[in-house]
């Protein structure tokens, strides 16, 4: 007899929590399944297969706004802003300001490339996108950035900031404007972070800034996780252990919405990865692949032997649905179709059936069409493991951010 039981630290009812499972028997087949799970379950492979990108991405924004899985450091959200206030009082002609801003981002990144996360450390300048357009949306959520638009509106429009700028520090009255940066960024950026910022060649964060951060999470996100972490330092501490948002320590003592909205994070995020390994396992046996077939099929007889202890069974979706649309991302019906489907028969007890294999079939080709994978021509694109990441919300960059604020609060 199996029993799977979670860790300590895990949420009542834990589907998929890698490294948490606890098998309580010595039935071999049963170590072999877990064993297994637990080694996919380390993949780091992220491609969206499935087409669930856009619920990941709703609830991301909820937990933890302004961030992107490619983002590397904090500090790149206050040093990229000193550069263009910098480029935007100089006399750089408005047709070679973008050029000069790649220069100057290009030459900022050869000072840090010594820095872990640094942008460019192995492409140099032949990087193809620089931090600027990585942090942009970011700079805008946390309200570092005043303007509206993308990067090349911004720089489209450097004239009339200009134009309107120089209109602004003549006024009628004869006093100097104090604030004359407010219009693009915030007005408490060019005393807070020196032009000198810019030359030391460090991504860690000063106490200053590093509040200033917390400030603007605090007054554009208050009620997120992001914010919630960051305003205690013990918490702030306690995420590096935590691999997942759902294995903080302290998550028990969070505000019940923040609990709920976890919850339905880490729910979703084991239903996925099940339907990730049928989606592996069907293309393990449409290939061929006996190795690969076995492995998933372990695997997945693993992942449902953790679904009674998951919570799916009483999971009520419904809000789980109402939750996602409050980050204004429409879900497309044939997306929430195939969610519901897929719990229906994980719920049902055909997880590991003919259907679940045609579920994920239909869906995939339905998504890619004469590019799907289940197309005899293109079986032999997949290598073996596709789509099989785990969803953690962004949470890898958020710790990294996370650590960094702490260590910035901590230089004071």
């Amino acid at each position: 007899m199996r029993d799977v039981r979670s860790s300590p630290h895990l949420p009542a009812g834990g589907i998929e929590m890698p490294s948490s499972l606890t098998w309580l028997d010595h039935d071999a087949a049963a170590h072999a399944r877990s064993t297994t799970l637990l080694a996919l379950l380390d993949q780091p492979e992220t491609r969206d297969e499935l087409g669930i990108g856009g619920i990941r991405d709703a609830l991301s924004d909820q937990l933890f706004p302004g961030t992107s899985v490619i983002q590397t450091r904090l500090r790149y959200m206050l040093l990229l802003p000193r550069l263009f206030i910098g480029l935007e009082a100089s006399k750089v002609r408005a047709r070679d300001f973008a050029e000069r801003a790649r220069q100057d981002e290009l030459a900022l990144n050869d000072r840090l490339a010594d820095e872990e996360g640094a942008f460019g450390r192995d492409s140099g300048h032949k990087l193809k996108r620089l931090a600027s357009s990585v942090y942009w949306a970011g700079m805008r959520s946390w309200g570092i950035l005043a303007r509206p638009g993308s990067q090349q509106d911004y720089f489209s429009a450097i004239a009339q900031i200009r134009s309107d700028r120089s209109s602004k520090l003549a006024r009628d009255d004869g006093m100097e404007d104090l604030e004359p940066t407010a219009q693009t960024w915030h007005a408490s950026l060019e005393k807070l972070v020196a032009p000198s910022a810019l030359e030391e060649g460090s991504l860690s964060l000063t106490a200053e800034e590093a509040r200033f951060i917390r400030e603007q999470w605090k007054i554009h996100h208050p009620h997120t996780l992001l914010v919630w972490l960051a305003q205690d330092e013990v918490r702030l501490k306690e995420c590096a252990d935590a691999r997942f948002p759902w294995l903080h320590p302290q998550m028990s003592t969070a505000p019940q919405p923040l609990r709920d909205l976890v919850e339905h994070a880490r729910r979703f995020s084991g239903l996925a990865h099940g339907a990730a390994l049928v989606y592996n396992l069907a293309l393990a046996e449409a290939s061929g692949n006996e190795d690969r077939r076995k492995e998933y099929s372990h695997a997945l007889a693993a992942w449902i032997d953790g679904v009674p202890a998951s919570g799916i069974g009483d999971w009520n979706v419904e809000r789980f649905w109402e939750q996602v649309e409050r980050a204004g991302r429409p879900v497309h019906a044939r997306t929430r179709e195939f969610v519901d489907a897929w719990l229906k028969l994980v719920r049902t007890g055909h997880a590991d059936s003919p259907q679940s294999r045609k579920l994920v079939r239909d869906r995939e080709r339905a998504l890619k069409r004469t590019l799907s994978r289940f197309n005899a021509e293109n079986l032999d694109r997949w290598g073996g493991a596709s789509g099989l990441g785990v969803l953690n919300y962004r949470w890898g960059i958020t710790r990294r951010h996370l650590a960094d604020l702490l260590h910035g609060l901590e230089a004071a």
